[in-house]
């Protein structure tokens, strides 16, 4: 297992042990809001107050914590993807 698989497992399981509430952006641009309830190697499970949903990881953009960080850990720095509503806006060449 490779040092980026262990940050991504160690960063999801935290959100899960936590049931911090957490923004899932799409690389198609849709926001996806909920706790995460479990994840595998492909898949996350969002949970939300219209059900469950499972989410295929090669989908994911970003995985945000609403409040910014987990619940129970203070921030160390500023968030590396700020909190930009149009994330996916610059220009392509």
């Amino acid at each position: 297992m490779n040092a980026l698989a262990d940050l991504q497992g160690d960063f999801l399981q935290m959100l899960v042990k936590d049931k911090t509430a957490v923004s899932v952006f799409l690389i198609s641009g849709i926001r996806l809001s909920g706790q995460l309830a479990a994840f595998d190697q492909f898949a996350v499970l969002l949970e939300s107050g219209s059900g469950s949903q499972l989410v295929f990881k090669h989908a994911i953009s970003t995985v945000l914590p609403v409040n910014g960080w987990s619940q129970t850990r203070e921030p160390t720095g500023p968030p590396v993807g700020g909190d930009k509503s149009n994330h996916l806006r610059g220009s392509v060449r």
